[in-house]
This record gives C-alpha cells, structure tokens and sequence, in this order.
C-alpha cells in the first residue's frame, strides 16, 4: 500500500505540480486549498504525512500545525511546513513542524525529507 500524502496550499499551481510529482513517485495524494476541511480530510483519508504551506489566505500554517501535533489522534503525523519566508523568519518560528522547507525548494531534498520522514514513522 503506497503512503498516503496531503497537501495543503492556497497556490493552486503548486498544488497541481507537487501531486504530479509525489504521485509519480508513488505516494496516494490528496490536496486542499484551503485550511477549513482539514479536519475532515485527515479523518477520511488518514495521511502518512502532510506538507503544509504557511501562509494560507485561511489560516497560518503553524497554528494548524501546532494543533494537529496537541491532538494525541494526529500527533504522530509528520508536518513538512513549506514556506517563502526568509531564512531568519524561519528561524523564529515557534512550531512543532518535523521539517520546513524554504520555496523554491530543491525536489530531491523534498523527497529526501519525506522519506526520511515516513522510515522514521514506519
């Protein structure tokens, strides 16, 4: 059975483009535009792992994460957080991501940290 990833990003074309790359490589992939149905996406397709934008037009995604990582159903899931702030802004965030990826981001290094991601939960 493949791992099971969501994604969830306001930027539709980066949507479209991270599924192409992620279901090419095997993963089942589920995207959002949006935070609202979040709650409801993880309950129904139960991912492996999820890569989060940070600024969403509906919410920030530190908070969703810090809050999917309180919830003893969802804490074991790893949070790749993606973001275009600046390597300093990073740095002073306060969230509970396993990883966070600065845009542009290099794909293999995604790859590299999704996998390493998913052995660690295995």
């Amino acid at each position: 059975m493949s791992k099971r990833i969501l994604i969830v990003d306001d930027n539709l074309l980066f949507l479209k483009a991270l599924n192409l790359l992620l279901s090419q490589e095997g993963f089942t992939v589920q995207c959002s535009e949006n935070a609202k149905s979040i709650d409801s996406i993880i309950s129904g397709f139960k991912p492996d792992l999820i890569i989060l934008d940070i600024k969403l037009e509906d919410e920030d995604g530190r908070i969703i994460c810090n809050d999917i990582k309180e919830r003893p159903h969802t804490n074991h899931i790893p949070i790749i957080i993606i973001t275009a702030l600046s390597f300093d802004e990073i740095s002073e965030m306060e969230c509970e991501a396993d990883a966070i990826l600065g845009k542009p981001y290099e794909t293999a290094n995604l790859l590299l940290t999704i996998n390493q991601l998913l052995q660690q939960t295995s």
